[in-house]
């Protein structure tokens, strides 16, 4: 009998697919039938109900009563919400002001404009520093200008340095008007002193001001008396009341070379006295003075 010959080349591909054969077996038997996919998950819209004090807080912030609208604030249990919705308020509120100062200020009604703009800034101190474009020069203008004559000069024209509404000159003047105001608020309490400090600065901003020459005219006056009774308390020879006058005097006239010497000499003589008077043992007698 022959012997089959199988040459290496058939054999070769015999066993190649062979071995094909056999991973394919079992890869089927390994690999799942595909499920379907799942069907699509509705969406379900959760719908937030507003809690009943903030929807009564909308309906009075709305209508306008934001008193009331932070009242209903009191309410609100989430601290951090409550911060929030206050500022929200406030600063509707001081829009809602702002507006109404700038319309009694258009009637003629500047004073009210002004006191209301001033309750503006108590509630939103931010609006001095960052003010809102509805904010107009004028009104914040008036509103210094009102300051100053309820004797807050010194508070306007810090606040008028908070930012850059007003423009230089208009600044200048109202300096100008804030020490001028203390010049005669301070005249009026009898400092004269600081009458006269405040007066020097209010003429270095307006050295032909009518009403700042008349306030030194009238402050030079007052040490003309002062000097004058001065002189006569010293021909009394009643020196402590010379040297009273003269040094209310020289409040308002530091620089009179005069009323210091008359001090210093009143001075001396009251030493000289003193010296007597423990030499002696006992009070002396005047020493006779003259007017100097």
């Amino acid at each position: 009998m022959d012997r089959l010959h199988i040459s290496p080349p058939v054999l070769l591909k015999s066993s190649i697919f062979l071995i094909l054969s056999s991973c394919l077996l079992f890869l089927d038997g390994c690999v799942q039938p595909s499920q379907p996919p799942p069907p699509p998950r509705k969406h379900v819209k959760h719908i937030r109900t507003r809690p009943e004090w903030l929807q009564k807080m909308k309906n009075d912030e709305k209508a306008g009563n934001f008193s009331l609208a932070m009242a209903d604030l009191e309410s609100a249990q989430n601290t951090r919400e409550k911060t929030y919705w206050t500022r929200h308020i406030l600063r509707k509120w001081s829009l809602f002001d702002l507006e109404r100062a700038k319309a009694l200020q258009k009637s003629g009604h500047s004073a009210d404009a002004a006191f209301l703009l001033g309750e503006v800034f108590k509630r939103s101190p931010d609006f001095l520093e960052n003010p809102p474009k509805s904010l107009s020069p004028g009104l914040f203008r008036d509103y210094l200008l009102n300051q100053i004559e309820n004797d807050q000069e010194m508070a306007a024209m810090r606040q008028m340095d908070l930012n850059a509404l007003l423009s230089r000159d208009e600044k200048k003047e109202i300096t100008f008007n804030a020490y001028l105001h203390l010049t005669k608020r301070r005249m009026s309490e009898e400092k004269f002193h600081y009458a006269m400090l405040d007066l020097k600065k209010a003429l270095a901003l307006n050295p032909t001001s009518p009403e700042a020459l008349s306030l030194r005219s009238r402050l030079f006056l007052q040490a003309k008396k002062w000097t004058d009774k001065g002189y006569q308390a010293f021909a009394d020879q009643n020196l402590h009341r010379a040297i009273y006058f003269w040094k209310r005097a020289q409040e308002i006239r530091p620089d009179d070379k005069s009323l210091a010497e008359n001090i210093q000499k009143a001075q001396k003589l009251q030493e000289r006295l003193q010296e007597i008077e423990k030499e002696t043992g006992h009070s002396s007698p005047d020493l006779p003075l003259h007017t100097p």
